[in-house]
């Protein structure tokens, strides 16, 4: 799902540059770069924060960012570690990119993340209610 110059809807558990690779039909080199700004080789899990650079001839046409709803830290994964994270977010002990705070706005309705954001995290993480990306 392209919105803006963001892409959301990718498979959480199939989230590998080759696994996008293999849903995008161009002639144009593609460039994955995770959150840190490395380049990311096909094995390697794309994550929220991560960028798509879509290239001619070396010059870049246009740039996306990746949202993984729940994959508040940027590592592909929504784990204990996502919780944390927005935890201290809602807490303000420490301040998040919009990237992520779009990435644990999981009821997708625009506002900023709470803790019912956090608990539907917890319930993916328990099994009990999967994020829909």
């Amino acid at each position: 799902k392209i919105e803006s110059l963001e892409i959301s809807g990718i498979d959480y558990e199939k989230n590998t540059v080759a696994d996008i690779k293999q849903k995008i039909t161009t002639d144009l080199e593609l460039v994955f770069i995770n959150n840190k700004n490395q380049i990311l080789s096909d094995t390697e899990i794309v994550g929220t924060g991560s960028k798509i650079q879509v290239k001619e001839n070396g010059q870049v046409l246009r740039e996306y960012k990746i949202v993984i709803y729940g994959d508040v830290n940027g590592d592909g994964k929504i784990n204990s570690v996502d919780l944390l994270v927005l935890q201290r977010h809602i807490l303000e002990i420490e301040e998040i990119e919009d990237i992520y705070k779009k990435s644990a706005n999981i009821r997708k309705d625009g506002k900023k993340p709470t803790s019912v954001d956090l608990l539907l995290i917890q319930r993916h993480i328990l099994g009990l209610q999967i994020i829909e990306q």
